[in-house]
């Protein structure tokens, strides 16, 4: 009895080896097609948020990508165990059988972790959890916002603040200054070349996508907030998660001079903590939830994150015509989705231009933005209005999936080296004539460049560690390079945790 018992248990731990080994083997591709497991700091970080309200299909491309296979292959397995036991009336060393089922699942957690970059993790881990140290950098560059005192000249604008998912001035032609055989983005290039778009001279340019901003809340955060996502979270005295509550947004800025500030997404607004990182400072959001409460969309309906854009721009214009008919100042933000990692959502706009459905959903956004962009301008309100327009980060291609290497003109290298995140300013006020926009520029750049753009000045020479584009102050990515500005901003700093 006892050896029946030893010899079941040794079945099933076999089996269960067995099973894992192939999920462990299989799921690394399937990561390297769908995830940038090239970028760990975004891995980590987005992995210790709150992640409900992800992708509708992520279910399903789990099961399918590496769950299913695994329990066919080993179904396959324990079949012609059973026939090699019955049929040929042989028997199995059952400990040679777990030793080797053991040995292979060992094997496939170890490839799993040196192939995605595994080491890099436990340095991330020590470094978030270190102990924070005084920062020179922070003592000599960051300017706390709440010695800031805006003022303004004369009139001020509103603001419509436009985050295009994964949106690259990449997505350009050479010629136009991305990395693509042909222009995906012919619309914003339009945009770029009649209005403002730093970072070239001659082309649609563009910022840096520098770590601790280059995922969608990373992005929210460091373009309104002028800082890097560093563990931005606390808990106050009654338990609820803040963030950096202790500084000043863009929008708590706006708030003291009296707008009202509404940020509209078709995705759930607690996904990556984006509620708390805007809620926090003085901000509405406006999400699928809130549509769905409000009856402006059905409490079933659900496609790809939340709903398609095409909702949002429709939504977004009934908004705008509220907001704009209130007498008081505003600002309308809003996050666009479709064109998110890793194949983007098709809906019923979109054509059949190029080679991957993801081309053909860039495209397809940058049409549907230039069309309410054209709507935005036959409005009474676009005069006093300033329309910033700017990806969240830069697309997450995956290791195995990576469309913009296929279809580039330049070499791996260049195409790599040259990527940057789209920025364009419409209508912006009190611009210099002699205006340089060949700028070497961050995410943290944006909230004082918005300012300006809207009209008010402020007594520093920068926000945070942000510095604005349409002065003339150095920006910290042109006085310290990519390299330097990552080491300095992605450390635990003691200035970094008195915003908490």
């Amino acid at each position: 009895m006892y050896c029946r018992i030893k010899k079941i248990i040794f079945y099933i731990l076999s089996d269960l080896f067995f099973l894992s080994f192939w999920l462990f083997l299989l799921v690394n591709p399937w990561a390297n097609y769908n995830y940038p497991m090239q970028l760990p700091w975004n891995v980590f970080f987005v992995l210790s948020a709150d992640t409900s309200g992800h992708d509708s299909g992520t279910g399903l491309s789990i099961f399918l990508g590496f769950v299913l296979p695994s329990i066919l292959i080993y179904l396959l397995y324990f079949s012609l165990r059973l026939v090699y036991l019955k049929k040929l009336h042989k028997k199995i060393n059952e400990k040679l059988m777990l030793l080797v089922s053991a040995l292979l699942f060992v094997f496939s957690i170890s490839f799993l972790f040196i192939s995605n970059h595994g080491p890099k993790y436990f340095s991330i881990f020590s470094t978030v959890n270190k102990e924070a140290e005084s920062s020179l950098f922070y003592q000599e560059e960051f300017i706390n916002p709440e010695s800031v005192t805006l003022s303004s000249k004369d009139k001020t604008h509103n603001l419509i603040y436009i985050f295009l998912e994964s949106m690259e001035s990449s997505f350009a032609d050479v010629e136009n200054g991305g990395v693509m055989k042909e222009n995906l983005i012919p619309y914003l290039t339009k945009l770029g070349n009649e209005n403002y778009s730093f970072g070239s001279t001659s082309s649609l340019g563009g910022n840096a996508n520098l770590n601790g901003c280059c995922w969608t809340a990373a992005g929210l955060l460091s373009k309104t907030l002028s800082l890097p996502y560093f563990l931005p979270f606390s808990t106050n005295e009654n338990g609820e998660t803040t963030c950096l509550s202790k500084t000043k947004s863009l929008y708590d800025f706006l708030a003291d001079q009296g707008y009202v500030n509404i940020f509209a997404m078709g995705s759930e607004k607690q996904f990556e903590n984006r509620a708390c990182i805007l809620e926090n400072h003085s901000v509405e959001i406006h999400d699928i939830n809130w549509y769905k409460k409000n009856e402006w969309l059905d409490k079933d309906y659900q496609v790809f994150w939340g709903f398609e854009d095409q909702k949002l721009y429709n939504f977004a214009k009934k908004e705008l015509l509220e907001l704009s008919s209130s007498g008081k100042p505003f600002s309308f933000s809003m996050l666009t989705v479709d064109s998110h990692f890793p194949n983007g959502y098709k809906c019923d706009l979109c054509e059949d231009q190029h080679k991957s459905q993801i081309e053909n959903v860039i495209s397809c956004a940058d049409k549907q933005l230039f069309d309410f962009i054209s709507w935005i301008k036959s409005q009474p309100f676009f005069e006093d209005t300033t329309i910033v327009i700017t990806g969240d980060h830069a697309y997450l291609d995956a290791p195995l999936n990576n469309f913009i290497l296929k279809n580039t003109s330049l070499s791996r290298k260049e195409a790599s080296s040259n990527r940057k995140v789209l920025d364009i300013f419409i209508n912006p006020l009190n611009v210099k004539d002699n205006l340089n926009k060949d700028r070497k520029f961050s995410s943290y750049d944006y909230m004082p460049s918005i300012l300006n753009a809207i009209g008010f000045e402020f007594d520093k020479k920068g926000i945070s560690l942000g510095r604005s584009l349409f002065g003339e102050e150095e920006t910290l990515l042109e006085k310290y390079g990519v390299i330097e500005l990552e080491n300095q901003t992605m450390k635990r700093t003691l200035q970094y945790e008195s915003l908490k």
